[in-house]
Formats: structure tokens, C-alpha cells, sequence
């Protein structure tokens, strides 16, 4: 058996979902291949899209959310639009690549992914199962121009919103967003703290932006670094943003404040952590989620990831501040408080208790074989 999944290179959510459900297949000995979706079309205008993307959504967070809410304000079902048109653009290639490469079913992790199958299947016919795992916690625009034979999304509690934006129920699969399996197991907060080299005696306040390390963190910091409780530690997670990281450290960081640039231990991290504050992008919040770690989010792009704040706190899942003063005063209050961490923790331990790649591999091998009989 052969998966194909294919990603973007539009920030890294996508293709850490994408990894966690390869991780997930060939713990079960199945082929599965990643591929950029874009680079069908083009390499270097996937790097171009890439960039261009990493740029806007750094630079003018306005703008990104702008254009977001243009495309959900036109968001109607069977309407192809310029989006649409530019993206399908390399379906010949993807065709091409798929015939002379056999797979018995393709994942989507990305919106445009999933408009390029269904152009293959409207035009070429294609004949492949096909699948759409959703990285936000809403229909993003888009995805009511996909016909695929099932749709993954992040929670039982959007199937109303997804089945109104045009997805037939019956192929809405609530699911999770797919986390890589790390995060859906605990070290105890000691023993990750020791493995860190944090003290083990202080509560620990992680903050970060995203691989992209965006957002208004400096200011946030020094907030929150200035009134946080004596027993408490603020750890900041830079991830790729060098410049992010370099103006922290161009001088010695305070006694309660460690920098980190990027890491691959963030599930260590958030094991030490007594909570975190993070934009509210689909897969950080979903690890923080499954972690039952308690989340204050940062508003710093608007988009999808507003509606991804918005599901988090209309549900009881999160908390935010309308600035930055009141965001860093709420934090370091509850830090002061363990009754209202032990809360925030039950409530994401009651609303996240799927692990989704698991959830995701089972529910499409299921398929399969009742599809195509015994593979």
C-alpha cells in the first residue's frame, strides 16, 4: 500500500501535520510520500509563494488578514476563483508524476492540495481516494470548492460550520489536527525541566510565535518578565526568526527570562511548562491542546487564526486580552493561582482526547478496504 500526502510550503503547520501522519504510517510499515503540492506547478514559484507568504504574514499581518476575510466573504460553493484557476495550474505535472508513481490513496494537509485533486477529478477523472485533513479550527475559503472523499476536521464542534460552507456531512470526520505523537504523552514537569536544565523550583511561562517566530513578542516579554511572580521563569521560543533572537540576546537576559531560537524539544518544553502563550496557529494550539497545557493566545496575524482564537474561547479552550499590558497581567495572576490552571487544564483534557493521526490512519485504512477490498 502507497500514501501520497500532499503539502505546502505556506508556513510549517502543514507540513507538521503532514510528518505526523507519515510517522503514523510507517509505524504501521506503509509507504507514504510528502510532496509540495506547489512544486507541480513550479519549484521556484512554490519558494516564491513560500517566501512571499512568510513575508506577508511577518511583515503586513494587516494585509493577510484583509485578503482572508475577502476570500470568506466570497466563499460560495462550486465557485472557481482566481485562487482556484492559479493553483490548478499544475495538475498537468501532478497527473504526470501520479501515473508514472502508483498510490492507492492521496492525504491533503493544504488547502490548494486539495483544489488540484479535485481538478484531477473533474477533468482527468481521477479515480484515487482522497482525503482533506483541516490545519484551523474553521472551513477556511477554499475548501467549499474541494470534492474529496472525506474531509478530516480539527473537532466535533465545527462540523455544523463545515456541512453550512457546502461539505456533505457524511464526509466530515471529526478527527483532531494530527500533532506528532510526542505530544499526545506527558513527562512529569521535573523530569522535563531537569532534562532542560530549567530550575527545578521555579513555574515555568513558555512563550512563542510559531516557527516563524512573529507577533509583538520583545514587548510581551519584557512585560511579562517584569511582574512575574519570584517563583517563576519566562522561556521564550524564538523558532526561525533570527533577528527575534538576536534582539533578545545582544545583551545578557535577566535571571527569570531564558531565549531559545529553534527547537525540536518543544514538547519537552511544554511538559515543564505551567502554561504558554502563542499565536493561535492550528497545530501550536493543538499541541499545547492535547497537552492540557493552559493557553493565553496572542492576536498577532488575523485570518483564519482569529477564527482559530474565537473556537478556543467561545468552547472554554483558551483565554486572551485585548493588549499586551492586560495579556502579561492575566498571565502572571494565574500563574499566582493553581486553581484556575488546574481548570483551564481539565477543560482541554475534556475537549481533546482523540489522537488524531491515529484516528486519521485508522479511518482511511477502514475506507480503503471497503473501497478496494483487502489491500
Amino acid at each position: 500500500m502507497r500514501m501520497l500526502i500532499l503539502s505546502c510550503n505556506t508556513g510549517e503547520g502543514h507540513n507538521s501535520a503532514a510528518k505526523a501522519l507519515k510517522d503514523c504510517f510507517d509505524e504501521q510499515h506503509i509507504d507514504c510520500e510528502i510532496r509540495d503540492a506547489l512544486a507541480f506547478w513550479s519549484p521556484e514559484k512554490s519558494k516564491l509563494i513560500s517566501k512571499g507568504h512568510v513575508f506577508i504574514y511577518r511583515k503586513l499581518p494587516k494585509l493577510f488578514g484583509v485578503s482572508y476575510r475577502f476570500e470568506e466573504n466570497h466563499m460560495k460553493e462550486g465557485n472557481e476563483g482566481l485562487i482556484y484557476d492559479l493553483v490548478t495550474k499544475g495538475c498537468d505535472s501532478l497527473a504526470a508524476f501520479l501515473e508514472e508513481n502508483p498510490f492507492d490513496a492521496i492525504i491533503c494537509t493544504h488547502v490548494f492540495s486539495a483544489m488540484m485533486v479535485t481538478d484531477l477529478k473533474k477533468r482527468r477523472h481521477l479515480a484515487l481516494r482522497s482525503y482533506f485533513v483541516a490545519t484551523d479550527y474553521t472551513c477556511s475559503p477554499g475548501v467549499n470548492q474541494t470534492f474529496l472523499d472525506r474531509y478530516f476536521i480539527p473537532h466535533e464542534k465545527l462540523i455544523a460550520e463545515f456541512a453550512g460552507n457546502g461539505i456533505p456531512k457524511e464526509r466530515l470526520f471529526a478527527s483532531g489536527i494530527p500533532v506528532r505523537k510526542a505530544f499526545y504523552h506527558a513527562e512529569p514537569p521535573e523530569k522535563a525541566k531537569k532534562s532542560l536544565s530549567l530550575p527545578p523550583d521555579k513555574q515555568i511561562a513558555l512563550l512563542m510565535c510559531g516557527s516563524m517566530g512573529c507577533g509583538p513578542i520583545k514587548d510581551l516579554a519584557d512585560n511579562i518578565r517584569e511582574n512575574l511572580p519570584e517563583n517563576a521563569m519566562l522561556v521564550v521560543i524564538c523558532g526561525n526568526n533570527k533577528r527575534l533572537y538576536k534582539a533578545f540576546t545582544k545583551n545578557p537576559p535577566p535571571d527569570n527570562m531564558r531565549v531559545i531560537g529553534y527547537t525540536t524539544r518543544m514538547s519537552l518544553y511544554m511538559d515543564a511548562a505551567s502554561l504558554i502563550l502563542t499565536k493561535p496557529g492550528g497545530l501550536s494550539s493543538t499541541e499545547a491542546a492535547v497537552k492540557a497545557l493552559p493557553i493565553f493566545f496572542i492576536d498577532a496575524v488575523p485570518g483564519c487564526e482569529t477564527r482559530n482564537i474565537e473556537f478556543f474561547l467561545q468552547h472554554g479552550f483558551g483565554q486572551t486580552e485585548a493588549d499586551l499590558y492586560s495579556l502579561s497581567k492575566t498571565v502572571c495572576a494565574t500563574l499566582r493561582n493553581r486553581e484556575q490552571l488546574t481548570a483551564m487544564s481539565d477543560a482541554l483534557r475534556a475537549g481533546f482526547r482523540t489522537c488524531a493521526p491515529e484516528e486519521i490512519k485508522n479511518s482511511i485504512l477502514k475506507d480503503l478496504d471497503l473501497v478496494y477490498g483487502e489491500l
